[in-house]
């Protein structure tokens, strides 16, 4: 088809910037002896003569517009029939040196998001009408991109139990056989508590559905970002002042974000954050409610799960880009997908590597074997991710946590696991899941952080994992074939920085638990 007819046909869905470069390519033959056409950046990419942008936007205008607009069936993409994606999104990773902006003007494509710590991610808005499958087509098919995917959705793994189950006992930390329960079937948390039992330099970042911040077993313990406290030049509260004190695109992120809405509030409108939260770092001996794993730590809260546990992909990283921007050094996703491995959460998670940040996972709560069925993130083959599976008060795999021999690390408690909830600043809730049991694992890498301050990521890691609970239950089911026992974690040799984290002299008696205000 002859360039003028192919632009006359798009020329109505061209906005401003594309009518440029409509005129720009139409009197090309101007600018023959230049060697690149000049961009936002400089230039389209390294190397990128005037010929080759000729063909590009002959390609794009041909084959892509028409492609995004919903082309022929065998143009599109077969992702898996249990991949759920967001209609209104893409991710897409440029080759190194090149610049997509020319490419997403004459698509009408809009960047939402660029992250340069993971390679030049971006996250693009579709124009109106544009298909999932047609836009990944057009970008995998550009030679631009090191890859294009949708921006799947992913789902809180959290299997809730009687909410009305009361015997009054955080098992997973201090079991005595409760309930006809195994005892010392638990992660050795008392004993563990006269080595240490704070992390209050640790910054832990809850990516989830947020945290009710105000909670009264969780307020002492949030992360404050300290660029949002104080008073403003006009000695208005920072917290409250509805400016961007820090500049970093959200007003009034004091404890965290919303990814979703893009704001500074963080409220949880599901529960499942406030749960993990709970787990995590209860406060402890403050004589209400229940206790973390660590009684003092700094509790981020990064809000990308909606009301009903959905969230997608990009929100995710978002969520990852700010947590690793404001130091967090351990994060809690209790959250997965089956189905399509997304490179851009991949590069996100391993991204983290640099600034040492361990990214500890649920594994699922369907009794799959992540090693023939991958969940994921749990399942990506990073060194900095911890996956998690759940056991039970009797020592034993719970049935419906997912295992995996090469693909899950270790096991944790995660059955009628009591925690803070979000309906009131003072209600109490029981869960079950390996949601339940991955903040068991982040609660002990905080206070192994905290402890061992001059070991790297890793060093933290295989202390977590040598110093535990062989079970019988776990044995060909994960890595180590073992539980977490925190104790034995916390007993090894002494960092050569000693870690005002650590508790001295002899230990205070964690709160009695009881369960306030359920729903």
């Amino acid at each position: 088809m002859a360039l003028s007819a192919v632009l006359n046909r798009n020329k109505a869905n061209l906005n401003s910037k594309q009518k440029r470069y409509e005129r720009l390519t139409l009197n090309s033959e101007k600018h023959m002896n230049r060697k690149s056409i000049p961009t936002r950046n400089g230039a389209l990419g390294v190397g990128v003569s005037e010929p080759f942008l000729i063909r590009f936007v002959l390609f794009f205008l041909s084959f892509g517009l028409f492609l995004i607009a919903g082309g022929p069936a065998s143009a599109q993409l077969n992702f898996p029939p249990d991949a759920a994606f967001r209609e209104d999104r893409i991710l897409v990773k440029p080759i190194a040196g090149v610049d997509l902006t020319p490419l997403h003007t004459l698509l009408g494509m809009q960047l939402l998001r660029a992250y340069p710590d993971m390679g030049g991610l971006e996250v693009l808005q579709l124009p109106l009408g544009a298909t999932v499958d047609g836009a990944v087509a057009v970008y995998q098919q550009s030679g631009l991109v090191q890859y294009a995917e949708p921006d799947f959705v992913v789902q809180a793994l959290t299997a809730p139990n009687d909410a009305y189950f009361g015997d009054n006992s955080l098992w997973g930390l201090n079991n005595i056989g409760q309930l006809g329960g195994k005892p010392d079937a638990d992660i050795d948390a008392p004993e563990a508590w006269d080595i240490s039992h704070d992390a209050a330099g640790i910054v832990v970042a809850v990516i989830d559905t947020g945290v009710r911040a105000t909670h009264e077993d969780l307020a002492a313990n949030m992360w404050v970002n300290p660029a949002e406290t104080g008073t403003d030049f006009l000695g208005r509260d920072k917290r409250f002042n509805g400016v961007d004190d820090d500049g970093d695109g959200y007003i009034d992120d004091v404890n965290g974000i919303n990814a979703i809405l893009g704001v500074g509030w963080e409220i949880d409108d599901h529960g499942h954050g406030t749960h993990v939260a709970g787990t995590i770092g209860a406060v402890g001996n403050n004589s209400v409610g229940v206790v973390g794993v660590a009684w003092r730590v700094q509790i981020m809260a990064c809000k990308f799960l909606n009301a009903v546990g959905d969230g997608s992909i990009s929100d995710a990283i978002e969520c990852i880009d700010y947590a690793r921007n404001k130091g967090a050094k351990v994060i809690n996703a209790s959250w997965g997908w089956y189905g399509e491995n997304s490179s851009s959460l991949r590069d996100a998670i391993q991204s983290l590597r640099s600034a040492g940040v361990i990214f500890v996972a649920a594994t699922g709560n369907n009794g799959n074997n992540n090693d023939t069925r991958p969940l994921y993130p749990a399942s990506f083959n990073l060194d900095n991710i911890v996956a998690v599976a759940a056991t039970t008060r009797f020592d034993e795999k719970a049935d419906w946590s997912n295992y995996g021999a090469t693909t899950v690390d270790l096991g944790a408690p995660g059955l009628d696991i009591l925690s803070c909830w979000n309906s009131t600043d003072t209600t109490y809730q029981y869960l079950s899941g390996t949601s339940q049991a991955t903040p068991h694992v982040v609660g002990a890498c905080a206070l192994l952080r905290s402890r061992y301050p001059s070991d790297t990521y890793r060093q933290i890691i295989n202390r977590l994992l040598s110093s535990t609970d062989p079970l019988p239950s776990l044995s060909g089911k994960c890595v180590s074939g073992v539980r977490l026992n925190l104790q034995k974690a916390l007993s090894g040799p002494n960092s050569t920085t000693t870690s005002s984290g650590s508790s001295s002299g002899p230990l205070v008696q964690p709160p009695s638990i009881g369960i306030l205000g359920l729903p």
